[in-house]
């Protein structure tokens, strides 16, 4: 296998690197930001010398926070609700953790319930989909702040920041690192997530910007596993079947690459066709230690929540936002670094 180059800058051993894209302030603010904002500059004063944001929190409390998660049902969401939670104290905030088992009502009647409850001066939420809009309105005219986290929503009038990890990269670089192992003509098939899912098109647009960068690319199959392993199974054993040469295989998440290895080692071609995927779970670092897959894109749950945080701590100050969109690199796991990873991650993968 080709190593790989130009991505070595987002791999563990080269750090977090925040990617940053333009973020505008927002017009709305509250008493609490108000009374936040005096005790800071009334903090900083005092202490009479410079300290970072973190730092600084660590003697205030400036309040409680809704935190929103879609579902916790893998290793990595489970790991960014815990890594949000313990992160916030740093940055001053009690929180409040919920998921919504993936049910766009059940998280926009938590949204309600939150502004209705009247503790929170903000919500950070992992969003179900584009119904909970109508929740991020009446929590800005409640006075609170609106961060969207991970998977965000198209309209975003009522959002103060958007803070997300680059999916499209993941898809990108995918494809490319199938070009340098395989070259520039092969035939590639591709397994997507749901239908009009956010991260579905998100990592599409990724692969789209690929294979248009690499024409000689022959996409053989492209079809829909929705996410789960049973229907990724299901689709590629069709493929695999019909005869037709599969030469690399990407998939847009962990679990369908799971049933795709499977239909790979049915047919004695695990560890032959070089294989992509996103979340790093615990199966599928597995097949990367043992050569049954290349490499998973690990959405850098760290990077992202402090980006959050950072940003609501200067909200509630009644700082002004210099970025209204900020994208946190992916960070690729490969056999080279996987036992980094692992060290790193020790207790939650």
């Amino acid at each position: 296998m080709k190593k790989m180059k130009r991505m070595m800058s987002i791999l563990l051993a080269g750090g977090l690197v925040l990617g940053m894209a333009g973020c505008s302030p927002s017009d709305s603010s509250s008493g609490a930001t108000e009374a936040a904002a005096e005790k800071t500059e009334t903090t900083g004063a005092a202490a009479g010398t410079e300290e970072t944001a973190a730092q600084q929190a660590e003697s205030e409390n400036l309040g409680k926070l809704l935190f929103l998660q879609t579902h916790n049902n893998n290793s990595f969401m489970s790991y960014m609700g815990e890594v949000f939670v313990d992160t916030a104290k740093d940055y001053g905030f009690e929180v409040d953790h919920l998921t919504a088992d993936s049910d766009e009502a059940t998280q926009l009647s938590q949204i309600e319930q939150g502004i209705a409850s009247g503790q929170y001066v903000g919500i950070v939420c992992d969003c179900t989909g584009e119904g909970v809009t109508q929740g991020f309105k009446e929590a800005k005219e409640a006075g609170m702040f609106v961060i969207t986290l991970h998977e965000g929503v198209k309209d975003n009038s009522n959002v103060d920041c958007v803070v997300a990890c680059s999916l499209a990269e993941t898809g990108y670089e995918a494809i490319r690192l199938e070009v340098e192992e395989l070259g520039e003509a092969f035939n590639l098939a591709i397994v997507n997530g749901s239908e009009g899912h956010g991260a579905t098109v998100a990592i599409r647009e990724g692969y789209d910007k690929a294979l248009e960068e690499f024409p000689e690319i022959n996409v053989v199959f492209d079809g829909a596993g929705n996410w789960n392993a049973e229907e990724a199974m299901a689709l590629t054993e069709t493929w695999f079947s019909s005869g037709e040469e599969i030469d690399g295989i990407v998939c847009m998440n962990d679990g369908m690459a799971t049933g795709v290895r499977q239909v790979m080692r049915d047919n004695g071609v695990l560890g032959t066709i070089p294989i992509y995927s996103n979340d790093c779970e615990e199966n599928t670092l597995d097949a990367i230690a043992a050569g049954e897959q290349s490499g998973s894109f690990d959405m850098n749950a760290q990077a992202q929540c402090d980006a959050a945080l950072e940003a609501m701590q200067k909200l509630v100050a009644g700082e002004t936002l210099e970025e209204k969109e900020i994208y946190v690199e992916p960070l690729l796991v490969t056999a080279e670094n996987l036992e980094e990873y692992r060290a790193s991650h020790e207790g939650n993968y």
